[in-house]
């Protein structure tokens, strides 16, 4: 069953639907019986219009401004100066008399002692000049130097791997120069092998230097060496 506020709101809602229907079939009534008014035209009211013309304005007249006023000059009292007051007087007091400057006291220097006369020094007759070399002995000096340099040259030769691997072996002629003291001055291939490693390992080998100087009776200037340097498998 319905609660009781459900039940009231359903009749309060059906008494306002049958109030409205009550009003609107009063209404229709209404205007069926009633006879409809007749509409009353307005009256025409007629409005006279006169057309005045007014007085142009005249022109406004712009008032000029007044000029400042010039302020009095002041009026400037000239007051005498005070007079001067009296300088106060300075009295120099005269300059001493200069004293005469004693004399100068003449010193006495001693004579300067003779130095002594330097012994006479012993002629050193310079030794007699070698005899020039022959060109044979200068050959042979130089032979004897080269068969000193090319052991070391050997001895600081490092054969490479690559030719030492395939057993592969050249020759290059390297020429170089040397100072007296035994100093290397350059180096350069002048016959070059066809393998790269060999012109290199023997380029390396001079390039270490620790030659010795020249032997006594060898000439004292720069000289220029040729040698041929082996490098292969069996070349140490």
């Amino acid at each position: 069953m319905p609660e009781p506020k459900e039940r009231h709101f359903k009749y309060a809602v059906g008494g306002a639907v049958v109030v409205e229907v009550l009003l609107v079939l009063g209404l229709i009534w209404y205007g069926h019986i009633t006879p409809p008014v007749k509409a009353v035209k307005p009256k025409e009211h007629v409005i006279a219009v006169q057309m005045v013309t007014l007085p142009q304005p005249s022109p406004k007249v712009v008032p000029k401004p007044l000029s400042k006023p010039v302020p009095p000059k002041p009026v400037v009292h000239h007051v005498p100066p005070p007079p001067p007051r009296p300088h106060p007087k300075v009295v120099i007091p005269p300059k001493p008399a200069p004293t005469p400057p004693a004399p100068p006291v003449k010193q006495v220097t001693p004579p300067k002692p003779v130095p002594p006369m330097p012994a006479p020094k012993p002629v050193v007759t310079p030794p007699p000049a070698p005899p020039p070399m022959s060109a044979q002995q200068t050959a042979s000096m130089m032979g004897r130097y080269v068969g000193m340099v090319r052991p070391i040259i050997q001895q600081s030769l490092r054969v490479p791997t690559e030719l030492r691997a395939m057993g592969l072996s050249g020759k290059a002629t390297v020429e170089f120069e040397i100072s007296p003291s035994g100093q290397l001055l350059w180096v350069k291939i002048i016959k070059p092998s066809p393998l790269g490693a060999v012109n290199r390992a023997a380029l390396a080998a001079i390039q270490k230097g620790g030659f010795p100087p020249f032997l006594k009776k060898m000439p004292k200037q720069n000289t220029v060496f040729q040698i041929d340097v082996k490098v292969g498998a069996g070349s140490n």
